[in-house]
């Protein structure tokens, strides 16, 4: 016989279809991870989440998320890709002004819901940072940029780790001319405060598969919370707030709301968009 399982492909941090990063959202119940993988894959999009009973009963649901190449503890934009198909399907219906809470690999992700579209805002993982594997210069020139255009690196996790590197203005983020050699081992997101919005942002995720991500969640987390540790932005009445553009590069240009909260020993941080779906769809998969 053959198995069916419903399948949407979401265009999340935007509110305009075939724009913003897709993600693939199958229900996934009764399915092993190696048929996961090879769903991910044939997807052939950056992360495939699959929905799954959750483990505790005051949760919504239990994710598992795919790269064409690997499993993810975490990963941003199919979090709120997830988050967006429960509540337009009525899967899941928090009570008023209650989160979702989702399961991940990283801990379970509280996601809010408010406004007309709505506005999905995750709290990713509390952030955990440690030093630069890699020489600043090193990676300028897996950048095609010049030494000295890289002015601060950290690794920094909000679920998931990510290489964060500061490029020293727009203009030499516009000059960025990947090195996919010098960028095979890296997960690495670079950004400039100063844009058409607050701050510009690209991510590349070779070892996951992903040549360059449209708009990436985790790394965007990371951004804000590399930004507050180091003060690149001033807080106002205790939080930092802006919005991050990624995606032009790749013709799929989003939008991500930020806000960090706290002291840099103990920062929160929220990461919010919009999504649309733009493909409902059936998997007809062999049987087991």
């Amino acid at each position: 016989m053959t198995r069916v399982r419903a399948v949407r492909h979401v265009d999340a941090f935007t509110t305009a279809p075939l724009t913003g990063n897709p993600a693939a959202v199958v229900d996934g119940d009764g399915l092993d991870a190696a048929l996961m993988q090879r769903i991910a894959l044939n997807q052939h999009l950056s992360e495939t989440v699959f929905l799954l009973p959750p483990a505790g009963r005051e949760h919504h649901a239990r994710l598992r998320i795919f790269t064409p190449r690997t499993e993810l503890p975490f990963a941003g934009h199919p979090t709120i890709a997830a988050a967006h198909i429960l509540t337009e399907e009525g899967h899941a219906a928090p009570a008023a002004r209650e989160p979702l809470r989702l399961e991940t690999g990283a801990g379970v992700i509280p996601v809010a819901i408010e406004g007309t579209p709505p506005l999905y805002t995750m709290t990713q993982a509390p952030p955990e940072f440690r030093a630069s594997p890699v020489a600043l210069d090193a990676v300028a020139a897996a950048l095609g940029l010049p030494p000295g255009e890289v002015v601060r690196g950290e690794e920094v996790s909000t679920g998931i780790f990510w290489l964060i590197a500061q490029v020293a203005s727009l203009d030499a983020m516009l000059r960025v001319r990947p090195d996919a050699l010098l960028l095979r081992a890296l997960h690495l997101a670079v950004f400039c405060v100063g844009a058409e919005a607050d701050v510009h942002v690209r991510a590349f995720a070779l070892p996951s598969g992903i040549a360059e991500d449209p708009v990436t969640g985790s790394a965007n987390g990371c951004i804000a919370a590399f930004i507050a540790r180091h003060a690149l932005m001033r807080a106002q009445d205790g939080e930092i707030r802006y919005v991050a553009e990624q995606g032009a590069e790749l013709g799929q240009p989003g939008r991500v709301r930020l806000r960090v909260t706290g002291v840099p020993d103990a920062l929160s941080v929220e990461v919010g968009g919009h999504a649309v779906t733009v493909l409902r769809g059936e998997l007809l998969l062999p049987d087991a």
